[in-house]
């Protein structure tokens, strides 16, 4: 009797490997933003210029973001960024939330601290997926802090993005 059942189990899960053959490797990608993306961020209320940037966000949960290293022009003066670090989450209604944290240094042009750490900047999103799951688009809440925490500047913004797909070579 036991032999049976063991027998059915193969079978079914034999079934449902056989099954899985047929699912493309990005089948997530209009589900989830599970992979990297270019986009641009740009803030509603700070005069400043748009910002391009690349996001990583893993399965995990964890998300990474990359920009333009030297900023010359950022409320705290010209500084070099590090690369943001995070979590996202799905939240309700096929939307996403997600926060990054990257550290500020004072740049070699900076007048009062060259080399010296200054602030942080924390970025939090909420965005959805639009056209199958190739774009991103939403909206964020950015904070520049001090080294003593104090917020300096607080905005809103935008962001869009494009999926970073394989592209064949010529």
């Amino acid at each position: 009797m036991k032999l049976y059942h063991v027998k059915r189990m193969v079978c079914a899960i034999g079934l449902l490997m056989a099954g899985l053959v047929g699912v493309p490797a990005f089948a997530h990608e209009d589900r989830t933003p599970t992979g990297s993306w270019e986009g641009v961020a740009q803030s509603t209320t700070i005069p400043l210029s748009p910002l391009t940037t690349l996001l990583t966000f893993g399965a995990d949960g964890n998300l990474v973001e990359s920009r333009r290293l030297y900023l010359p022009q950022s409320p705290l003066g010209p500084v070099l960024a590090t690369s943001g670090h995070g979590e996202w989450r799905r939240s309700k209604d096929d939307r996403f939330e997600a926060t990054i944290v990257l550290l500020y240094q004072g740049a070699s042009d900076h007048p009062t601290s060259p080399g010296v750490v200054i602030g942080r900047e924390q970025v939090r999103y909420q965005f959805q997926l639009i056209h199958g799951g190739k774009q991103l688009q939403g909206t964020i809440l950015v904070e520049i802090q001090d080294t003593a925490g104090n917020i300096v500047v607080s905005g809103p913004g935008t962001i869009e993005a494009r999926r970073i797909q394989p592209q064949s070579l010529p």
